[in-house]
């Protein structure tokens, strides 16, 4: 698709960019996203057919199955393919990890210099960017012909940058779940924090992160219920999230097409109650999912 309609942003960025979209506080479009992917110029289309398939395919499809990639039992991965410790492919994996950090980052933040974020998503993207800096700084080194890189010295790097992406997965679902229980509590409501988009290292420094500083033990624990699911009723397809809390009540989320969170005020006794209520909604109340985000009663 992105070939077929000559795309200058890569997949492997596009992912990330989706992904930070949907976490993000903002309300993202994923229609607004589809511009910007090709330089704020979408490609001419010779049909409203192939209107309808690059939707399909990337709204309804890859967007929509990143929108499940917003809990611990579902995670967000980056892309993974078999590297050969040599100078060029290990450059290329280092400078691809940096492109998607800095995708995820651009849509989070989408427009904005500076948001509020919840504590841990704030950490989480202090965190990237000590990768940010870390990736680029070796993808920098590799590019260097005159720097030597004994064979040796390639393997142990290889399975650092492949260390150093399970870390950055961490980081970027920390703040995807971060934000996304911001969501049930109403971002106002929590402990927030102003957050730079900025991917220079603050610190300077290239210590790797350390995951436990990322701990969620200070936010509310949430649990996903089984019952979460996608959904198309009425010609509406959205994502029907309920979690509970720690007391033993549900949340109910609905996520539209347009990526709009429409959030009961009310909470319900059971998962069930909540999913019966989520239905009837889309049965009874449609427009009301057509975008724009709610806190209903």
């Amino acid at each position: 698709m992105l070939a077929r309609y000559p795309c200058p942003t890569p997949f492997h960025v596009v992912r990330t960019l989706f992904m930070g979209d949907i976490a993000s506080p903002r309300l993202a479009s994923p229609l607004a996203t589809l511009d910007q992917i090709w330089g704020a110029e979408m490609p001419e289309f010779t049909s409203p057919e192939e209107v309808e398939e690059v939707a399909r395919v990337l709204v309804q499809g890859l967007w929509n199955r990143l929108a499940e990639n917003q809990s611990a039992r579902n995670p967000f991965r980056l892309t993974r393919s078999e590297v050969t410790p040599t100078r060029q492919a290990l450059h290329d994996l280092a400078l691809r990890r940096v492109q998607e950090i800095q995708g995820f980052v651009d849509g989070l933040f989408g427009p904005e210099e500076e948001m509020l974020l919840p504590q841990k998503a704030h950490d989480a993207v202090q965190a990237l960017a000590e990768l940010y800096s870390m990736f680029g700084g070796t993808a920098e080194l590799l590019a260097d012909a005159e720097k030597p890189a004994p064979t040796h010295e390639l393997k142990v790097l290889l399975r650092n940058l492949q260390q150093l992406t399970i870390v950055a997965d961490e980081c970027i679902n920390k703040a995807v779940q971060s934000c996304k229980r911001s969501r049930s509590q109403h971002l106002e409501a929590m402990a927030t924090v102003p957050s730079r988009r900025d991917m220079a290292s603050e610190s300077g420094n290239t210590v790797t992160p350390d995951m436990a500083d990322l701990d969620d033990s200070e936010e509310p624990e949430f649990i996903e219920s089984p019952l979460s699911q996608s959904v198309t009723r009425n010609g509406i397809s959205v994502r029907i999230e309920i979690y509970g809390d720690s007391e033993g009540r549900w949340i109910l989320e609905i996520v539209d097409a347009e990526n709009a969170s429409h959030v009961w005020d009310d909470q319900f006794e059971t998962d069930q109650q909540a999913l019966a209520e989520a239905l009837r909604a889309l049965d009874e109340e449609p427009l009301e999912f057509f975008g724009g985000a709610t806190v209903r009663h």
